[in-house]
């Protein structure tokens, strides 16, 4: 999936949460959401790497993609060379504020500018991409909080 939004720089908001550590891009963490089972996420931070997103994989190859950005804004999110389907949960100050669920990947010869966007409708500093259904299945609700293990 690729960003719209413009990324001025990476984020160092998990570095805060877990004194004396570095994430790096496309580092695996492990984290739990709520009640979720430990989830193995793959952090992206750095401009290259939020734009690209999942664009042109064929699979999430972690539990998810973890986006983290600098400071909570208003993000626009579109499915541009996408090849499955997703739920995106937004996330501010370590807490899930919205669940996208159901989210397809497009048709197919859809040209970019006919592709929808997806946002939240209050500023979020993290947002994390999991494959269709999983928030559901992880029983995923508005307020849970993420814990970085």
């Amino acid at each position: 999936m690729i960003l719209i939004a413009v990324i001025l720089s990476g984020c160092t908001k998990l570095q805060q949460l877990v004194p004396g550590s570095t994430f790096s891009d496309h580092q695996i963490i492990k984290a739990q959401l709520g009640n979720s089972k430990q989830l193995e996420l793959e952090i992206v931070n750095t401009p290259q790497s939020i734009t690209q997103g999942l664009s042109g994989r064929d699979e999430l190859g972690a539990d998810g993609m973890l986006f983290v950005f600098g400071q909570a804004k208003i993000l626009q999110f579109w499915m541009k060379e996408m090849k499955f389907d997703l739920d995106l949960i937004w996330i501010k100050d370590m807490r899930v504020v919205e669940i996208t669920r159901n989210v397809p990947a497009p048709g197919r010869g859809v040209p970019a500018a006919q592709l929808p966007t997806y946002k939240p409708s209050q500023p979020v500093d993290m947002v994390l991409e999991v494959g269709v259904g999983q928030a559901q299945e992880w029983g995923l609700e508005v307020g849970d909080e993420v814990l970085i293990l």
